[in-house]
């Protein structure tokens, strides 16, 4: 059905803000002023997310190891049931969206929300500066932006996206190439400066006692914040056999991947 959309809603889990950059690059093609609702940090994922009725949302999420963030689900659990335009993003290290997107899709259907749109993302890899090497870049931001602009055009039709059209963002030959979750986030002592940026950053509340050299390995979901995001470069990956496994993957995937956008087919100028 179509839409009377006059306001619009970002939820968005952003680790390393790779995905909140490009969900706000979308917003700026819708050209609605959203209400974000950032669910990074377990506090704000505390805070209900209040919806009006009719208003678009717009879903964004990374892609760990081919699949959402285990605590997606979670989020979803926020949100109010009933028929709403929306829009399932994630956002992947130029391996591959794997399940991800189809999961998301499952997720928003559960909530009985219409999917008009959904996207898949390129951002710098958690584990590699590699892959996806400064991602998303300028290209990559217009682009979501474009994408933006294909689903305000969307919101004024009754045309949706099926599922089985998001099965083109998963090779039929896909298996995860992720290496396991490292289980050592090794800190570098001499370069700490105890200034607890890693354990305000961790999306989890992964640090135990506010001790930044110690892990609760069950907590952690590898999102890698940690060491993305620490300013003195204190941290690194303490596994030789995880490091061998990310240089294999970095080894068959360096080539840069591109974004995949789907929206109705009576919207070709944005499908690219």
């Amino acid at each position: 059905m179509a839409h009377q959309v006059i306001r619009n809603a970002l939820v968005y889990f952003s680790p390393t803000g790779a995905t909140k950059t490009i969900a706000k690059s979308i917003a700026q093609g819708l050209a609605i002023n959203p209400r974000e609702f950032d669910q990074t940090l377990p506090a704000d994922r505390e805070k209900r997310i209040a919806l009006e009725e009719a208003e678009f949302i717009l879903l964004a999420f990374p892609v760990y190891g081919g699949r959402l963030p285990s605590l997606a689900k979670d989020v979803f659990t926020q949100l109010p049931r009933g028929r709403r335009p929306a829009a399932a993003v994630v956002v992947f290290g130029n391996v591959g969206p794997g399940d991800a997107l189809l999961e998301l899709y499952d997720l928003c259907a559960a909530r009985d929300f219409e999917i008009k749109a959904a996207g898949a993302f390129v951002g710098e890899h958690s584990y590699s500066s590699v892959l996806g090497r400064n991602r998303p870049n300028d290209a990559d931001k217009e682009r979501a932006r474009v994408f933006g602009v294909g689903i305000r055009q969307t919101l004024f039709g009754n045309s949706v996206i099926g599922r089985e059209l998001l099965t083109r963002a998963q090779s039929p030959s896909w298996k995860p190439s992720e290496p396991s979750q490292a289980r050592s986030f090794m800190l570098k002592p001499r370069s700490c400066e105890v200034c607890r940026f890693c354990i305000q950053s961790c999306p989890v509340g992964a640090f135990v006692g506010g001790d930044p050299k110690r892990i609760d390995q069950d907590k952690c979901i590898g999102c890698a914040a940690c060491i993305k995001l620490c300013p003195h470069k204190a941290r690194t990956f303490g596994d030789e056999e995880f490091m061998d496994d990310v240089a294999l993957m970095v080894a068959n995937h360096s080539e840069a991947k591109q974004p995949l956008v789907f929206l109705p087919p009576n919207l070709p100028e944005y499908l690219g």
